[in-house]
């Protein structure tokens, strides 16, 4: 009895010894179980779940919007109205990468960082705050619209805001002594996360910036060799930022460079979600110059009034977009 219970004990010690040694190599990372443990305060299938019927919630809200969409004269509410549109969109998008990320851990991920409760707390979070920009539009409006989207979005709130409180915003003390242990480092390779700070400090680039875009940022506009050009006075590929930007590839996966020569644009740019690794660069903040003129008072809300704006789906590293007004100097260099 002795024998067996040694042996028994020494399977276990071994079986503890592995998964504790994985934990603390990839917290966050792998198997679903290990999500429970390192990511999450509730089990993953109850985070799934919670998840799954926000997504059925954020289908009925979108349904009983769509139907509004185009049907006022009032430029303004019809604005409103697209608006929640598209960040209903936004949030289906934003919620599926978060089921994604505990069903599938091992699977590729292009629209992380690749630390998992990070990546969970910020898609959750840019879901939370869709709701309150898409009420907002509706500030200045008299319609009835108003209240039926608002006490839909209220319930879809509050849905994205209990998933949000499932994901373990700090690493749990057993990690926190395994990371201590290991010289702030996870077998041997230090966490993205812990990285981060070391990294701004040393070349003033967040952590998430790989080596080839730190040379592409530093590079002047000359030596960038972009893939497209507008030039106000017709000698570039475009004569509008805004056409070169619709002109640019979907959902790349290789970067792509717009210059845009000394002028003035008198135009509202937006750059939408399927624009992914877009770069646009300038000759000066005093020279390249983008104006437009939309307002609240012309009926636009705020959420579409940006002069530049677009439409970044949190952490999504393919579709960073960098503008660079200056086009050398890294501390003029803005990742918006």
């Amino acid at each position: 009895m002795a024998l067996l219970w040694n042996m028994r004990r020494r399977k276990l010690l071994v079986a503890f010894f592995f998964s504790s040694f994985f934990l603390a190599r990839n917290p966050c990372l792998a198997q679903a179980d290990f999500i429970d443990i390192e990511c999450l305060t509730v089990p993953s299938s109850v985070f799934a779940n919670s998840i799954k019927a926000t997504l059925d919630m954020v289908s009925k809200v979108t349904s009983i919007v769509a139907p509004f969409a185009n049907t006022f004269g009032d430029r303004l509410l019809a604005n409103a109205i697209n608006d929640c549109l598209d960040l209903l969109d936004f949030d289906d998008e934003e919620l599926s990468w978060s089921l994604s990320a505990t069903q599938n851990p091992n699977g590729k991920d292009h629209n992380g960082t690749g630390d998992r409760r990070s990546d969970l707390s910020t898609w959750l979070s840019a879901a939370l705050g869709n709701q309150d920009t898409c009420l907002d539009g509706f500030e200045g409006t008299n319609s009835f619209v108003k209240q039926v989207v608002a006490g839909s979005l209220n319930q879809l709130t509050s849905l994205v805001r209990d998933i949000l409180g499932m994901v373990d915003q700090f690493p749990s003390a057993q990690s926190s002594l395994n990371s201590k242990s290991s010289g702030g480092k996870r077998g041997g390779k230090q966490h993205p996360r812990e990285r981060k700070l070391k990294s701004i400090k040393q070349s003033q680039f967040p952590w998430w910036v790989k080596a080839k875009d730190r040379k592409l940022l530093q590079a002047g506009s000359q030596e960038t060799g972009p893939d497209a050009v507008v030039a106000a006075d017709g000698t570039g590929n475009f004569e509008r930022v805004m056409d070169a930007v619709q002109a640019a590839p979907e959902y790349s996966t290789q970067r792509y460079v717009i210059y845009v020569k000394r002028g003035i644009y008198l135009e509202n740019v937006e750059i939408k979600k399927k624009k992914w690794n877009l770069m646009l660069i300038g000759d000066g903040m005093d020279v390249t110059i983008i104006s437009g003129n939309r307002s609240f008072i012309d009926g636009w809300t705020t959420f579409r009034s940006a002069t530049f704006g677009m439409i970044l789906l949190s952490c999504n590293l393919f579709g960073a977009l960098y503008l660079i007004l200056t086009g050398c100097d890294t501390t003029q260099c803005k990742k918006l």
